[in-house]
């Protein structure tokens, strides 16, 4: 090779090398906001700050994320729109609030009747089909579904004993989505409101009690102050929610900080699932010791109609949007399949 064909090799070699090493570099460092669902403090509240010094941790400081708590900037009613339209670029919303704007996220949060182990739930995600519908699901308003997390079941809590369920009657309560959906099939008149609301909502009469949340937030929020009687029978065994990320605020990042927030997630998931499986017989005990109490078990005649309330909404859900249809029916056969 000619002297002068070696350099001039050289340097379009040396400016292909500028040419991709460019991109790699135009943006080193990354701070994002992440909206939750809890006021600051609550236990849950505080695995968010876990997960996002985690995301510091790994990454080196090249991803730091904020946490913005209910209230502060973006109330738990707005999460899902928040990240929709960039205003954060992360978020984890209870989907319960959300009905209207995604009704298949409230299928994915837990419908009556669902699958009441975290170990089932996960893997109906990554074995049963579910991870895929729900890409695609949030993929349609341009948001990426990083996956779930997972915590405690629903129960009732009121002011007044459950003694049968013809005592729901007329009674106002917290009860969001499908759980909203439930209680109406009982005579319930459901309310959906922030969980920063709850407790001046139940000392003023607003409402008459809650089936919305875990034992242990009930707990935390000091709701039982208020209404002291727990139902034996869950809404739900064990709920989802997930964890989204605005589809252009994602594409910013290089692969290897895509990878690694989507494995230090489902750390997170876990993270739940295990402050869930520590917390939530504590949380009882507390309440209990404060006055609380679990009312009679429930006749056969009124677990026949909890379940059958519960079927209905079911059916009411897979009718009403093909998103919640295609969950609904992904459900049945993986808890067909496993037996349960």
């Amino acid at each position: 090779m000619k002297r002068r064909d070696f350099f001039a090799a050289t340097a379009a070699a040396a400016a292909g090398t500028v040419a991709l090493a460019a991109p790699a570099v135009a943006q080193s460092t990354f701070r994002w906001r992440m909206a939750n669902l809890y006021p600051r403090g609550v236990s849950f509240g505080l695995a968010y700050e876990a997960f996002t010094n985690r995301v510091a941790a790994v990454t080196g400081g090249r991803l730091v994320i904020e946490n913005v708590y209910d209230g502060e900037g973006v109330g738990a009613t707005e999460v899902l729109s928040a990240v929709k339209s960039g205003l954060v670029e992360m978020g984890s919303p209870y989907m319960a609030l959300h009905a209207g704007e995604l009704p298949a996220g409230v299928v994915e949060l837990g419908l009556p009747g669902g699958p009441e182990r975290f170990d089932q739930i996960f893997t109906m995600g990554t074995k049963g089909g579910w991870n895929e519908i729900l890409k695609e699901i949030y993929g349609a308003q341009g948001i990426v579904h990083l996956g779930d997390v997972l915590q405690p079941g629903v129960y009732l809590l009121t002011k007044k004993p459950i003694n049968t369920l013809a005592d729901l009657a007329g009674m106002k309560l917290r009860a969001p989505g499908a759980y909203g959906s439930h209680m109406r099939e009982l005579g319930v008149a459901p309310v959906t409101m922030a969980f920063a609301e709850v407790y001046t909502s139940l000392a003023t009469g607003v409402i008459d009690g809650c089936a919305s949340s875990n034992l242990v937030d009930y707990r935390d929020g000091k709701w039982y102050e208020q209404a002291k009687y727990l139902y034996p029978l869950p809404l739900s065994g064990a709920q989802a929610a997930p964890v989204i990320v605005n589809k252009a605020a994602w594409d910013t990042l290089p692969a290897d900080l895509q990878s690694a927030l989507a494995s230090i997630n489902v750390e997170h998931c876990w993270e739940h699932a295990g402050l869930s499986i520590m917390t939530v017989g504590e949380a009882v005990e507390q309440m209990k010791a404060a006055g609380a109490q679990f009312t009679a078990a429930p006749s056969d005649e009124d677990r026949q109609k909890w379940r059958a309330a519960a079927a209905k909404v079911w059916e009411e859900f897979a009718a009403a949007d093909p998103g919640s249809r295609k969950l609904i029916d992904a459900q049945a056969a993986f808890l067909a399949r496993i037996g349960a």
